[in-house]
């Protein structure tokens, strides 16, 4: 089994690798694939006439996937703590150094918070319209923080939420992503408790939130395991999710996504990351969370280490760097 910092260090560069190699999806499976040559199995940079705002992108290129994670970690580790006031600090900075509320690279949801935050507003009131996947997209590490306490995870990763992200179905998926890393540090973890902890986590997260019109993302995992649980081929299933559940931005279609390509992919990373990057539609959001889920269950080793290094050297990031500042600071709040 993978040890805690393996772990830790699988979850992040997981996410980051899920981030780039998504990255070239486009809107449908279809345009995916023709603007791709075919399946994408490898970095690339984004197709000609691109659709989806990463034009210009390099292969290997993280988004803001990637640096919203970066941001919100490096908050933890510098305070140990997760804090509404301290994440929405982080997060202004995190915008600014994008180059402020005019670059394309961050959503809808985070726009409108980081404008009313900076304009003054609590961060307890500035995310209480936020509905998208921002919040679920940038948690994952954050689950290691107070493993495996399912309830305590909850409602941290509700607070690192609250300033972008407040309403009910976005915490849920919040909640959902950060338990079933949580609950990967257990002995024996299987692939069945990741599941059943990404539901707990959702349900925990969606009473935390400020009551919005969403489907449940609980019962919606479900269904979406339901739907890649029968004999056709993965494009079938990939197919029958996008349709069926969906792949936008609604934190309501992207997490019971990505809990079924953890399902489908079996744990494997790059398994997992391959199927989502060719989906269609928030292909670097899902395939970020997918890695990540993924990249916590099987460990660092799992993943493919000359894309990870080339992530790496594309960006400027170190990860196993950044995974033993954190683990140090995990195992001491255990202590």
């Amino acid at each position: 089994m993978p040890d805690l910092l393996s772990r830790i260090h699988g979850c992040i560069a997981g996410l980051a690798l899920g981030d780039a190699f998504g990255m070239p999806g486009q809107p449908t499976p279809e345009a995916t694939r023709a603007r791709n040559g075919g399946w994408i199995t490898q970095l690339l940079p984004p197709p000609p006439g691109d659709l989806t705002g990463h034009a210009g992108l390099r292969a290997g290129q993280a988004t803001d996937d990637t640096t919203a994670m970066l941001a919100l970690l490096r908050s933890v580790i510098r305070y140990g703590e997760v804090r509404q006031d301290r994440v929405a600090e982080a997060l202004i900075a995190w915008v600014e150094s994008l180059g402020g509320l005019d670059t394309p690279y961050i959503g809808p949801s985070t726009k409108r918070a980081i404008r009313a935050l900076k304009e003054g507003v609590n961060p307890a009131e500035s995310g209480r319209a936020g509905w998208t996947n921002g919040a679920a997209m940038r948690v994952a590490p954050l689950g290691f923080l107070y493993a495996p306490d399912l309830e305590r995870t909850a409602r941290a990763a509700v607070d690192s939420a609250y300033p972008t992200h407040a309403t009910a179905t976005a915490c849920s998926a919040a909640a959902a992503v950060a338990c079933a890393v949580a609950i990967c540090v257990q002995p024996g973890v299987t692939l069945g408790d990741v599941i059943s902890a990404a539901k707990t986590g959702a349900d925990l997260g969606e009473k935390l939130g400020v009551e919005s019109v969403s489907p449940s993302i609980s019962r919606r995992i479900d269904f979406a395991l339901h739907l890649v649980d029968t004999p056709a081929s993965d494009e079938q299933k990939l197919r029958d999710l996008y349709d069926y559940i969906g792949m936008g931005m609604a934190a309501y279609e992207t997490l019971p996504v990505c809990i079924a390509l953890v399902h489908l992919s079996a744990g494997d990373p790059m398994r997992a990351i391959t199927l989502a990057a060719n989906m269609g539609g928030d292909t670097d959001t899902v395939a970020a969370i997918a890695g990540a889920i993924c990249g916590a269950y099987s460990g660092f080793e799992a993943l493919s280490a000359e894309m990870v290094q080339t992530v790496e050297q594309v960006n400027g990031y170190d990860f196993r760097a950044l995974a033993v500042e954190y683990d140090d600071l995990v195992r001491g709040l255990r202590a």
